[in-house]
């Protein structure tokens, strides 16, 4: 069974981000029937920052005792990971933010204790801005794919869908709405031709 990890990194329900993933999670149903599909919401849970203890260098495992000891498998176990998140001054929110921030155990593993999270799956990434300034997507970009790269993932998919700012303008752009349903499809056929 197919297993996605879908991180909601708005701090808003039903907004513009959680619709445009919940339409990309539409597609993977499509491609992949039967597939064990998990949300995750960053902002309802009490993640400590990484305080940068350099506790994790030794064992690749992080000491901080908080919801992310149990997040941590909870990545490792799925086969897809996909992000939606808002654009806040050219980065994700910082709920999410914190969260990739606790990842640095994993970059311990990779590059300190060369033990990368096995086997190699991929990701997709979705960015919501309320301005056209694809500088800022790329940026926002770079962080996403440096953080999938820790977690032995490739960003096979991403998309940046701008214009959005209140709440519910997504539901006036089918075509935006459409992409994002495809862009879930893709996930899967591109996991289905690396395999091949």
């Amino acid at each position: 069974m197919t297993r996605i990890l879908a991180i909601a990194g708005s701090a808003r329900r039903h907004g513009n981000s959680d619709t445009l993933l919940e339409k990309a999670l539409e597609g993977i149903r499509e491609a992949e029937p039967g597939a064990e599909i998990e949300t995750l919401i960053p902002y309802q849970l009490s993640i400590a920052p990484c305080r940068a203890c350099d506790g994790c260098f030794k064992t690749g495992r992080c000491v901080v005792k908080d919801p992310m000891q149990e997040l941590y498998p909870r990545l490792e176990a799925c086969d897809h990971l996909v992000v939606a998140s808002p654009l806040y001054f050219t980065s994700v929110p910082g709920h999410l933010k914190v969260l990739i921030d606790r990842f640095q155990c994993y970059w311990a593993r990779r590059t300190l204790l060369d033990d990368p999270p096995q086997p190699r799956r991929s990701g997709m990434f979705l960015c919501i801005g309320a301005m056209d300034r694809r500088r800022y997507y790329e940026s926002t970009l770079t962080l996403v794919k440096t953080w999938m790269m820790e977690l032995n993932m490739a960003c096979a998919v991403t998309r940046f869908y701008p214009g959005l700012d209140d709440r519910q303008d997504v539901q006036t752009r089918a075509d935006y709405l459409q992409d994002a349903r495809q862009a879930g499809i893709e996930l899967i056929r591109s996991a289905r031709q690396e395999k091949a």
